[in-house]
């Protein structure tokens, strides 16, 4: 086999492991872990998205209930500014000795918005119910695939792996990836309609007032690209180090007599203590980079929220937009910035779950235990 092919080889994404006289890992040694710089983002999630292939009728039914949802949430802030419109003019109207308020008018836009916003409840409440029918029986696909290639490993592959290793990857891991599925798929869906909804409304309020709105965005994109360059690489040693300390939690209760008999407690307590401060590091320098993503969003939001209202009270003031108009173009702000914030505070556990999702791949691609020749006989010296 070929240095490519073997799963203890540096090229194949692990470190070599030093092996006892039995072949198997020596205790104290160095475990076999993923190298980080192997890690392909783009391609790793095109892969856990074609997981999904099964069930692709039932993508499409998501995809249906998300536009018809964010379609009746989209409308809802045009006709409450139609009701505001409705109501100053009716106070004007009475106060010049006309016929004042129309309220049959305004019972009949606000009927609409509450059915509009009661239906846009339910569908999402279907979305989500769909959603997780597909994720969990993807998930639970991966789960048999990664049963099956268990069955299908050779010996020296699982003996140049460690146990707890290979438990956390099957365990937490795969785990790991249904929670960010779940997450995610819903969430880009959601927003990405949304966004392109509440920019054709914004249009058709005012071409403006849109645009004072989508000059922050390039600002949050840079920033958001920026956070999660300096995130990536600490989410994928998180999981790295998750599985070196499961490994070694493993190793030392299966061979806790062992370890008694040979006086390592203190050894084994300073690995454990290594480890575990890594993983610490890790996780806390994934967690504090990728928090940054969302107040930096609410301030970029905030900035977008008071051009929006100084441009829009000139423009009330010179008589082009109604007040109805501008009180639906600052929610319709809100609604643009937050999916955009939404996706980006989303990153830390999008690139967790990827991060997972390549560790469950590494095993599933690991070479399998070739087959017997089919003249192959039975070895009489091994059965004596």
């Amino acid at each position: 086999m070929s240095a490519k092919g073997d799963p203890r080889s540096s090229e194949a994404g692990l470190v070599r492991q030093p092996l006892n006289e039995r072949g198997g890992p020596r205790m104290g040694g160095n475990v076999a872990i993923p190298m980080e710089r192997s890690k392909d983002f783009k391609g790793s999630m095109r892969r856990l998205v074609s997981h999904l292939g099964p069930d692709r009728p039932k993508l499409v039914v998501v995809l249906a209930l998300a536009v018809v949802s964010v379609g009746c949430g989209v409308v809802g802030p045009k006709l409450l500014g139609h009701a505001t419109d409705l109501v100053i003019r009716g106070v004007e109207s009475g106060r010049a000795g006309g016929p004042g308020l129309d309220f049959g008018a305004l019972a009949t836009v606000l009927g609409g918005l509450i059915a509009l916003y009661s239906t846009s409840a339910l569908l999402q409440f279907a979305q989500s119910y769909t959603l997780t029918g597909m994720v969990q029986r993807t998930v639970a696909r991966l789960r048999g695939d990664v049963e099956a290639k268990l069955n299908r490993l050779p010996l020296r592959y699982l003996d140049s792996q460690p146990r707890g290793d290979v438990l956390s990857r099957v365990t937490n891991d795969i785990d790991n990836v249904a929670q960010t599925l779940q997450q995610s798929l819903s969430q880009l869906l959601t927003s990405g309609l949304m966004v392109l909804g509440v920019l054709g409304m914004m249009l058709s309020i005012s071409p403006l007032l849109a645009l004072v709105s989508i000059l922050t965005v390039p600002l949050s994109i840079v920033t958001i690209g920026a956070i999660a360059r300096r995130s990536k690489p600490r989410f994928i040693a998180q999981w790295r180090h998750t599985g070196v300390l499961n490994a070694q939690v493993e190793e030392v209760f299966t061979g806790h007599a062992i370890v008694k008999a040979f006086g390592r407690q203190r050894e084994i307590e300073e690995r454990f203590r290594k480890v575990n401060e890594e993983l610490y590091g890790a996780s806390f320098g994934a967690q504090v980079i990728s928090g940054t993503i969302m107040p930096a969003m609410m301030f970029f939001g905030n900035l977008g929220f008071v051009a929006i209202a100084v441009v829009g009270g000139l423009r009330v003031a010179a008589g082009y937009v109604s007040i109805g108009d501008v009180q639906a173009f600052i929610q319709y702000s809100r609604q643009f910035t937050q999916p955009i914030t939404q996706v980006a505070s989303m990153f830390n556990t999008l690139q967790s779950g990827v991060a997972s999702a390549e560790r469950v791949f590494e095993l599933l691609d690991a070479p399998d235990q070739a087959p017997d020749r089919a003249d192959a006989r039975p070895d009489s010296a091994a059965v004596l």
